[in-house]
């Protein structure tokens, strides 16, 4: 157990990601592990707790870039009683939730926007429509978006910068990054986004842009989004209400095979 967990769930997803031919991104991400994945996960830091041994969280949380995993990673290490790292744990999983609901929604405004081929500018109001207080300024995103752009063409290292989209994004470069994806498809047509989707790490988004890609009209495009988001948001809540179960679980003390059970009643099968 003295290689930091991480990189085992990294390998678990590996093999998953061969069969799938998905590539895998440099961190794991909670949206993207298998529940299975997620109780492995817990599973071996609670065998690492029994053993005692007090570096292990704080190697752990600093190898973890996964925010919750993070997170519940530190409340374990804290002097907090189980249900309290409970409670903290469940305003971390709103917060979180909140965020990734709000991305998903620009993303879904950003991909409808192609679909009916729709002025960026119009996109990009729309998108500030949904903040009581403006994140960005439209004059300065739109300015940006032309400028990245013009040197696409020409330039790789901006191409995996400014046609990345990833709810792990600040949203400052996500909206900067959803605007350029709108302009290209008004400029070169939806069909012709094809060689560019490969810079996408957002599966939601890269659907939505599959869809553009294969000429799906708006109602369906928009039905199937909507779909995916409460598919995407329902399993993690389920991922995230495992883990804090199985990190309270370890933090009292649990047995292996009980935190097993605990897990297990998350799952179809023990």
């Amino acid at each position: 157990m003295a290689n930091n967990l991480t990189t085992k769930v990294k390998d678990f997803l590996l093999s998953r990601s061969v069969q799938e031919h998905r590539e895998l991104p440099n961190d794991f991400d909670l949206l993207e592990m298998p529940l299975e994945a997620v109780l492995a996960y817990w599973l071996s830091v609670g065998k690492v707790m029994s053993s005692r041994d007090a570096s292990f969280l704080a190697r752990e949380r600093e190898n973890t870039s996964e925010p919750f995993i993070s997170h519940l990673l530190g409340l374990l290490g804290s002097s907090l009683a189980p249900e309290k790292v409970e409670k903290y744990a469940a305003v971390k999983k709103k917060t979180i939730i909140d965020d990734l609901q709000r991305k998903f929604v620009l993303m879904s405004i950003s991909i409808l926007g192609m679909a009916t081929n729709e002025n960026p500018q119009k996109v990009l109001i729309r998108i500030i429509s949904k903040f009581s207080i403006s994140p960005v300024y439209e004059k300065q995103i739109f300015e940006a978006a032309q400028a990245a752009l013009s040197g696409l063409d020409q330039n790789e290292a901006h191409r995996k910068r400014f046609l990345n989209v990833d709810h792990r994004m600040k949203l400052e470069s996500l909206i900067l990054n959803l605007i350029i994806h709108n302009m290209l498809s008004r400029r070169l047509g939806g069909k012709e986004l094809k060689e560019y989707i490969s810079y996408v790490r957002s599966f939601y988004f890269a659907e939505g842009l599959s869809y553009i890609i294969d000429g799906f009209e708006y109602d369906f495009i928009k039905y199937r989004l909507n779909l995916q988001k409460k598919a995407i948001l329902d399993l993690t809540e389920t991922k995230m209400d495992m883990s804090l179960n199985l990190c309270s679980g370890i933090k009292a003390g649990m047995s292996y095979d009980d935190l097993k059970l605990v897990g297990s009643s998350y799952m179809l099968s023990e």
